[in-house]
């Protein structure tokens, strides 16, 4: 028998004699977005909907893959279909038979796992089945209780770092499921000390390889943000093209996501401009390029930069569309190149005192932006969708707020960070630099800025999420072709 209820029912679908199947699937189980990702995994595609989405999909099916068309009537196919296909009705209770089915079809995958695993002999009712699903779950609740196992974390990190070369991208992945996995234990504090170990040594990378990376190119993978559009420009001028830019996800929070999301083809690390602020990273992005001192940072000069490049790069005005928060997908058919920014993950991220608020912010967010669902309408409409950020974020402490003249002539692009000072002139920043000694170690400059590099910040707050540094939470970045 199968592990679990997944594997058993994709066991029972390649037991038939075609590789395409109509379905019937009345308590609409097929249709949850969990089972059609773990399914996709096994080789099973479930295509839904209309009858043009289900012909695209026939048409181009895979040899390796097999095909379930879903519809509430199987007679409501063409010949051609019918003739290479078999009809099966799916029902839950093929494999739940002792159940309340509308009680359980909604249950996380796990706990059906535990259901289809003990056989239910005498048939429950509504009453009997929610019943039997909370003694399993207060039995169950001991043995869930929130652990990390630090000393594993720690062995992989110092052999990722302990090479001649530290591959960068593997590691943030690495970091960001630790990071999901320790937030809400006792052991965050430890592994948070664990990364600034790391960070360490990010940092002397990039003093030596990011301006390479700012001049790398970008026609395999973008490395940089402001290498993006070149790399879509490149690669998919002729495609239908959707651009998402969720402000400030760092990638421990796209990890948190993705579950929500169809499979990624690719899952990509790449740098945020230096510093992080939005007013240079994101600029970068729609820019296609180095960023302007001058820029003032707004949604109406990201949709001018958006337009005017793919303008200078042959598309007409009438196909290109960017959206700022309030998302209109509506008359897409022909818009080509489609820009959309979520900001209010940025504005959560603010608000947060530590890594755990914004765990739960975040997991708030992904349910109220409704983000799973706008990525899957633009798949629909043809769209190559690709999902990246401006930048990272980092769980700070206070270092001590600006003093008197310290404060003159700061924050001339209205950035709000508490990591970054951009002085209007370099007197300004050279007299930072010698009346705070103690902190030195800590600064980076860029022209006329000031940033940090480890987890301080210029506040008198115990602790506090935000960006506008060089950590390595804040620089690697999530690029996700979905």
């Amino acid at each position: 028998m199968a592990k679990g209820i997944i594997q058993h029912i994709v066991n029972d679908l390649k037991s038939y004699s075609s590789e395409v199947l109509l379905i019937e699937n009345s308590d609409k189980f097929l249709l949850r977005e969990d089972v059609l990702i773990t399914m996709q995994t096994y080789g099973i595609r479930i295509a839904s909907d209309s009858k043009v989405n289900r012909r695209i999909a026939f048409e181009l099916r895979k040899e390796d893959e097999i095909l379930l068309l879903l519809s509430r009537d199987n007679s409501d196919y063409l010949e051609d279909i019918i003739k290479k296909s078999v009809a099966v009705e799916f029902n839950l209770k093929t494999y739940f038979g002792g159940y309340h089915i509308p009680s359980i079809k909604k249950l996380d995958l796990k706990f059906l796992d535990i259901l289809f695993s003990q056989e239910q002999i005498v048939a429950l009712n509504r009453t009997g089945t929610l019943k039997l699903i909370e003694n399993i779950q207060k039995e169950d609740s001991p043995k869930t209780e929130i652990s990390f196992d630090i000393p594993t974390f720690i062995e992989k990190l110092s052999s990722q770092l302990s090479g001649p070369t530290i591959d960068w991208p593997e590691g943030c992945k690495m970091i960001s499921k630790a990071v999901i996995k320790a937030i809400k234990t006792s052991q965050v504090e430890e592994l948070i000390s664990q990364l600034e170990k790391a960070n360490n040594a990010f940092q002397k990378d990039i003093e030596s390889s990011y301006q390479q990376t700012k001049n790398s190119s970008a026609i395999k993978k973008p490395k940089i943000v402001s290498k993006i559009l070149e790399y879509l420009s490149f690669n998919f001028q002729a495609n239908k093209v959707a651009l998402i830019v969720v402000d400030g996800l760092a990638f421990w929070q796209y990890e948190l996501l993705k579950s929500k999301l169809p499979l990624a083809k690719s899952e990509d690390v790449i740098y945020s401009w230096l510093p992080s602020i939005t007013q240079l990273s994101r600029q970068a992005i729609f820019r296609g390029e180095s960023p302007l001192k001058n820029y003032r940072q707004g949604p109406i000069s990201e949709e001018k930069l958006w337009r005017d490049y793919w303008k200078a790069n042959g598309v007409n005005e009438f196909e290109i569309r960017y959206n700022h928060e309030k998302i209109d997908l509506s008359n897409l058919k022909n818009i080509t190149k489609f820009a959309l920014v979520f900001k209010d993950l940025d504005e959560k991220m603010h608000s947060s005192t530590d890594y755990k608020d914004l765990y739960d912010l975040t997991e708030n967010w992904i349910e109220r932006s409704d983000i799973a669902n706008v990525i899957k309408t633009l798949k629909e409409e043809g769209f190559a969708v690709f999902l990246t950020t401006d930048h990272g974020n980092i769980q700070a402490k206070g270092w001590r707020g600006l003093q008197g003249r310290e404060k003159l002539g700061t924050q001339q692009s209205g950035s709000r960070s508490k990591r970054h000072l951009e002085y209007t002139d370099q007197w300004l920043v050279d007299e930072f630099l010698e009346n705070n000694p103690d902190l030195r170690e800590s600064l980076a400059t860029e022209n006329q800025s000031i940033f940090i590099k480890d987890n301080l910040s210029f506040s008198t707050e115990d602790t506090l999420v935000t960006h506008g540094g060089a950590h390595l939470l804040e620089v690697l970045i999530p690029f996700i072709e979905i």
